[in-house]
């Protein structure tokens, strides 16, 4: 008998007749804001307030967006179960802020929840549609970006907004990787009210961050989520412990998604180990990062910035139509991708190839592929 696995509109249902005053903010909620803060807020009245007494409740602010289509739109029958839910309905919505700069390569969001007990719960948003959100993730692999220091500011505003207040900063994805940064570049006179840290498979840092100061005096705060399969919570450098959470799927990319994560209780359901496929996945992934050059690095990335600005798409959707897999052949052949690139394309091929032969996973049977993609 198949038993069926909860996921957050299941907990909403089941835990949406207490309000927070009565049962205190836990990481499935925590990973609820995270999952809202995907939700275009643009068009909600006074959502972008620095004002609490201003601010709108996510009652009143569920009707506004529930007909905007957005890459969020997948988080609507979580967010309309959340605005009839006595839990969540009060909770208020505000300064949120977006921000999508072609020439910079920036995409940016956040929003600041309040609940009625006090606490302050910051999301930050992870990568969206946006092909430059992805230009931009592609950075993160030769440095820190611009939404870095668009996080620092976002926080230490809001810190100040709701002054005396508890903080605790969640985000999933790259926002996961924004809550970090921002969390230890927090001013230190807000320090004391930083409570706790969520990054829900986010993906580390390069370079030497995560032995500063700033970031070893957070390691403590801070809970670091990552799904089986996981390929983004992987990347780069974490000093952070991971929690393995189950996922309902099989598929690295659609474990990713928060909206197939397995809900126990008041608890994201751990995994006691990966299982053998997510062990030797990480292995590779780390393997093959590790063997990246700087200028290796450097070289994939103006690759794809290239090929991006050749392309005239704008969002990365627009790579799943009909038109898109020969409009990017039609791209190579005009030459968007230079000879050397091509070359080095190969390269990391092969590269691949032999981390895996090594790994012994070269011979995997199509019986498990099948399974996987079920």
């Amino acid at each position: 008998m198949k038993t069926t696995k909860n996921t957050m509109v299941d907990y909403v249902e089941w835990r949406g007749d207490l309000e927070f005053t009565r049962d205190k903010l836990n990481e499935v909620d925590c990973l609820i804001f995270a999952s809202l803060s995907y939700m275009n807020l643009d068009k909600a009245d006074f959502a972008n307030t620095a004002i609490l007494e201003s601010a709108p409740t996510l009652d009143q602010v569920y009707p506004q967006v529930k007909n905007v289509k957005c890459f969020g739109s997948m988080f609507l029958p979580l967010m309309s179960q959340c605005a009839v839910s006595n839990r969540f309905k009060n909770v208020k919505v505000m300064y949120f802020k977006s921000i999508i700069d072609i020439d910079e390569k920036t995409q940016f969001s956040a929003v600041t929840f309040v609940l009625p007990s006090g606490e302050v719960v910051v999301a930050f948003r992870g990568t969206d549609d946006s092909l430059v959100g992805w230009q931009e993730d592609f950075n993160m692999a030769v440095g820190t970006i611009p939404a870095h220091k668009y996080a620092r500011r976002y926080l230490c505003d809001v810190a100040d907004s709701v002054k005396d207040k508890p903080i605790y900063v969640v985000g999933h994805s790259k926002g996961g990787n924004l809550a970090v940064w921002a969390s230890a570049h927090l001013y230190d006179v807000h320090s004391d009210r930083l409570k706790k840290v969520y990054d829900f498979d986010g993906p580390g840092f390069y370079g030497d961050f995560t032995d500063s100061v700033e970031y070893q005096q957070i390691v403590s705060k801070t809970t670091k989520y990552v799904v089986d399969a996981s390929i983004i919570g992987m990347l780069l450098s974490s000093a952070t412990p991971q929690v393995v959470v189950e996922s309902t799927k099989h598929l690295s990319m659609i474990q990713h998604l928060t909206s197939t994560w397995v809900v126990q209780g008041t608890s994201l359901s751990k995994m006691r180990q990966r299982s053998n496929r997510g062990i030797t996945s990480q292995a590779v992934i780390e393997e093959l990062i590790e063997s990246l050059t700087f200028d290796e690095r450097k070289q994939f990335n103006a690759m794809l910035n290239d090929i991006v600005q050749s392309s005239n798409i704008k969002a990365f959707s627009e790579l799943k139509s009909v038109e898109a897999i020969p409009k990017i052949f039609d791209m190579i052949k005009k030459g968007a991708v230079k000879p050397e690139d091509k070359l080095f394309v190969q390269t990391i091929i092969k590269r691949m190839a032999v981390i895996i032969k090594n790994r012994t996973i070269g011979s995997i049977s199509l019986d498990i592929i099948k399974k996987d993609s079920q």
